[in-house]
């Protein structure tokens, strides 16, 4: 089962086959901080990150299609600036698309373990590469040997959460049903790999 990769169009995106697979990548495991990004319907999802795409100079997405069935079997988002984003400190991104509250790597469960996470990997790393930039990534404890593997090296822990002031009981709630905080890794891989 070959697969093919596709890069994602910025003046016309479409991300209707790519978000389910999202969901059905990060629902196995759970995955709590997805539920948040996903928002309240997969369509809003869709159309959400095709705007996203479509306005974000930096946003480069990449997917894998199955050749014999045509499936998005994994996609990776990748954000690639050529220049400190975070010069003035790290922007707050509310997320308006849920009442009272974000790059991504996932593959279709049924698709793991045959390559696909590795293909979408090399594809932004040969691009970091040639723009001599070192990579960072923020990973969860199932993501950190992929990236391991392609040279990454653990920098510091991470803590994923969503937190509004004060919340509502059904925040809470939902908050717990998440499973936040999310706990993870910051990681770096030197330009070049080196």
């Amino acid at each position: 089962m070959p697969f093919t990769l596709h890069e994602v169009s910025r003046e016309n995106p479409d991300f209707t086959k790519i978000v389910p697979m999202m969901h059905a990548g990060y629902s196995d495991p759970f995955n709590g901080f997805w539920e948040i990004l996903k928002g309240p319907s997969l369509e809003e999802c869709v159309s959400r990150y095709n705007e996203w795409h479509s306005h974000d100079p930096t946003s480069r997405w990449v997917y894998l299609t199955d050749d014999d069935t045509g499936d998005v079997v994994g996609a990776m988002g990748w954000n690639i600036h050529e220049k400190n984003p975070f010069e003035n400190g790290s922007p707050e991104i509310p997320a308006y698309w849920w009442p009272e509250v974000v790059s991504y790597c996932m593959v279709h469960p049924s698709y793991r373990h045959r390559g696909a996470a590795s293909i979408l990997m090399d594809w932004g790393l040969k691009q970091a590469d040639e723009m001599e930039l070192d990579t960072f990534v923020e990973s969860t404890q199932h993501g950190r040997g992929l990236y391991e593997f392609h040279g990454f090296k653990f920098i510091d822990d991470l803590k994923l959460d969503a937190d509004v002031p004060e919340p509502s009981a059904d925040f809470i709630a939902t908050r717990e049903k998440l499973q936040l905080p999310l706990e993870g890794f910051v990681m770096l891989r030197p330009k070049g790999g080196k």
